[in-house]
């Protein structure tokens, strides 16, 4: 990424340059509020590492500033820094330099009870210098004949009372979790920092540790400092940086942004503002990864990487609302972000989106956490995400059933190539929300017929027979293993249909219901034969699927390496799953009993797995 030198300004600052040279920083109203919880103890730490340090050779870099310069030459200081990143690090530097300043007038006010003047001298220049150097500025008027003090750093209208309370000593009861930070994060550093520095046996020794701690911070703490000259380079800057490890996403961009569109809307603002941080409290990157899937499941298209650009000129206007009636349509379309985040959060742990329904049983909600979890199937995520919010629960149904088929041969056996499908799940899942939108139908008619295509193009029955031989081998780890179960399962479900001849459309048995995680694969000839059971040819194939069946969660899987006879008369012959108590039947495992076994499956997969 690339940026042009009249628009990006960085240079490395120690922490007291910063403050004292750039000054007055201002979070927003609109941006988020204080969040750092840990990360408290780990800037105290850093600190403490200077401290044990010579502090002439011992320095600590604290991440960047990434700012936004505005000018107003009628204004005594004409240059103010928008904090578009750091707000985080910046506002718990000022809170320790806050409770330096406070820890300095502790102090004095001792020191004078004491009457050691030496100390109480001291105590007062230091806490009027933190004051005056790092937390507050001089704004003299002279028209008006008048002098006052701002802060060096205001926070975000939710915050800044509580924290200015804080740096004064005088901070009101928290209404919010922010301010519960706040008050957790000054009294962390308290303890680390001003504590140690205050327990020491003289005042003089007290002064001399808090002022050591003060150069610390000021002097041998660094941050680099990007000032931007417009907000898109800003913007930019932000999507890419870390906050202490945390990426910082494209959402964070996107609740700026909006919420700066509707600046002339205080109270439209603070709805969205209230539904930014509902969707921003789940983990960065579920937030990341369900507008990954949002865009194309309403465009039908892939967003680019970085996002925000996209978002923001799909979702939201170019310029700042300027009636209630579009300060509506801001808010209305970020409550819509909120109602499918929540779905999509259902969605992608298998979860059913709709309440019961005759039509649906068990078996077809089982479908889903199949399709999602099993198969891992997250490609068709933005189609489901536009279906369930779309059609009604039995074509919900059908399509997940559809795309569990399809999934399993062409992508999971076969390892069709994601691409055309993809495309496909994104066509379909715009078409489905425009469809809805204009009162029409939604079948799945046309999406059937396009995925056939592609089976036919990637995953022919030939093709489909080959991979399961060669793929799904038990040896080759969890994935396959997966996918066996998978096969197996299914198989089991349509083994009433089978039995009849497997004619006509396949009809599962929808009573079954099979928990894969429960499913215990067995190995027919086993995995570890004893030396009297073992056989060369078999032995090459057992962990192929003609040699392996398995166990319901309810069926003693105790089996393990014992011999077929012995597992055909004590185990198999109880089992409730067909195809393991069809084995009971055999004489003998043999080679031949294994390639019948195997060029039944074959067939079997090629007639369950059709797309409905």
């Amino acid at each position: 990424m690339t940026f042009g030198a009249e628009s990006v300004s960085p240079r490395s600052v120690t922490v007291g340059d910063l403050l004292r040279e750039n000054h007055p920083f201002f979070v927003p109203r609109y941006q988020r509020s204080y969040a750092w919880e840990s990360q408290v103890s780990a800037f105290t730490d850093d600190i403490k590492d200077l401290l044990a340090g010579d502090p002439h050779e011992t320095s600590h870099f604290f991440g960047g500033l990434v700012c936004i310069e505005h000018t107003d030459h009628t204004q005594p200081r004409p240059h103010k820094y928008e904090i578009v990143d750091g707000q985080q690090r910046l506002a718990t530097i000022v809170l320790a330099l806050g409770r330096i300043y406070r820890a300095g007038r502790e102090v004095e006010a001792a020191a004078e009870e004491a009457g050691d003047e030496a100390a109480k001298n001291s105590a007062r220049t230091l806490a009027e210098d933190t004051r005056e150097s790092f937390l507050v500025w001089k704004k003299a008027n002279v028209s008006a004949g008048t002098i006052e003090y701002p802060w060096r750093l205001s926070l975000s209208l939710a915050d800044d009372g509580f924290f200015r309370g804080l740096l004064e000593g005088m901070a009101s009861e928290p209404k919010r979790e922010s301010h519960e930070l706040l008050a957790a994060a000054e009294a962390y550093i308290d303890s680390a920092l001003i504590a140690p520095a205050l327990g020491r046996e003289s005042l003089q020794q007290q002064v001399a540790e808090l002022d050591r701690l003060r150069r610390a911070i000021t002097s041998q703490s660094h941050v680099i400092l990007i000032v931007c000259s417009d907000r898109e380079r800003a913007y930019q800057l932000f999507s890419v940086l870390n906050d202490r490890g945390r990426s910082l996403e494209d959402a964070d961009l996107l609740r700026s942004y909006t919420l700066e569109v509707l600046q002339e809307f205080p109270e439209h603002q603070e709805r969205a503002a209230e539904i930014w941080d509902k969707i921003l409290s789940s983990p960065s990157k579920e937030v990341s990864d369900f507008f990954l899937t949002y865009f194309p499941s309403t465009t039908g298209r892939r967003t680019s990487v970085p996002m925000f650009k996209d978002l923001r000129a799909e979702y939201f206007p170019s310029d700042s609302a300027t009636s209630p009636g579009e300060a509506d349509v801001v808010v209305d379309r970020i409550t819509r972000f909120h109602d499918e985040q929540l779905l999509w959060e259902k969605l992608r742990k298998g979860g059913w989106p709709y309440a019961d329904h005759p039509a649906v049983k068990a078996w077809h909600k089982d479908r889903l956490k199949r399709l999602v979890i099993a198969l891992e199937h997250t490609l068709a995520m933005p189609l489901l995400l536009a279906a369930a919010r779309c059609v009604d629960a039995k074509r919900f149904a059908d399509l997940v059933y559809m795309l569990e088929i399809f999934a399993f041969r062409y992508k999971n056996v076969c390892n069709g190539h994601a691409t055309a499908p993809g495309k496909l799940y994104y066509a379909v899942a715009r078409a489905t929300r425009e469809k809805t939108e204009e009162g029409n139908a939604v079948n799945w008619s046309h999406l059937r017929s396009k995925l056939q295509e592609l089976i036919n193009k990637s995953a022919s029955d030939e093709q489909f027979k080959a991979s399961l031989q060669s793929r799904l081998r038990y040896d080759f780890g969890g994935a396959q293993r997966r996918n066996i179960r998978e096969l197996l399962t299914i198989l089991e479900e349509h083994g009433a249909w089978l039995n009849k001849g497997g004619h006509g459309n396949p009809k599962p048995d929808m009573m079954m219901v099979f928990d894969l995680n429960e499913v215990t694969i067995e190995h027919i000839y086993p995995q570890k034969p004893s030396s009297a059971d073992f056989a060369s040819d078999l032995h090459e194939v057992r962990h192929r699927i003609g040699n392996l069946t398995f166990f319901s969660p309810k069926d003693n899987s105790d089996a393990g390496n014992k011999s077929f006879v012995i597992k055909r008369d004590n185990y198999y012959c109880h089992s409730r799953v067909r195809m393991t108590n069809d084995l009971a039947s055999l004489e003998q495992w043999t080679m031949a009993e294994y390639e019948k076994r195997m060029s039944n499956i074959l067939k079997d997969a090629c007639r369950v797995f059709r797309l409905p």
